[in-house]
């Protein structure tokens, strides 16, 4: 169950040390912020049970991964097919980032694969198979001179 709520200071402090070490302990968190280990573990549940936290997961380089190819895929689809095929992309597991998009294309997603014949074969055996999609522009990271995530605190 999702429940909405408001953030207070001490909900954004929390967030803030999770974002830069989500590694670190409730207690570890309770004594940089002097409150009780319980209020930050109360805290913490709250966050993921009203989906502001969405999960823990490391950040990974994909480069160093094994990967060579971060690309920005937009794509344009027929009208009434817009929302069935973001879904169906979203579930690609190729797919690291999908939304809708205002502007000059339907959908706009990164995608990561190990090289060009991958992202060959995903444009062309996966992308080329969804239903509604009139035309994409794939765009290639060169380099990458950072690497972030939502930070809103």
């Amino acid at each position: 169950m999702v429940i909405k709520m408001k953030l207070d200071d001490l909900d954004r402090k929390i967030l803030h040390i999770l974002q830069e070490n989500g590694r670190m302990s409730y207690s570890g968190i309770a004594r940089k912020l002097g409150v009780p280990e319980s209020t930050v573990r109360l805290r913490i549940r709250k966050l993921q049970n009203s989906g502001i936290i969405r999960k823990f997961a490391a950040l990974i380089n994909p480069f160093k991964a094994g990967y060579s190819i971060v690309a920005f895929i937009a794509v344009d689809v027929e009208p009434s097919r817009v929302k069935e095929a973001a879904e169906e992309l979203s579930n690609l597991p190729e797919v690291d980032v999908l939304g809708i998009a205002t502007g000059a294309h339907d959908i706009l997603m990164q995608v990561t694969v190990k090289d060009l014949q991958e992202l060959e074969s995903f444009l062309i055996e996966k992308l080329g198979r969804v239903e509604g999609i009139r035309s994409t522009e794939t765009s290639i990271l060169t380099s990458v001179r950072k690497w972030g995530y939502a930070r809103v605190f």
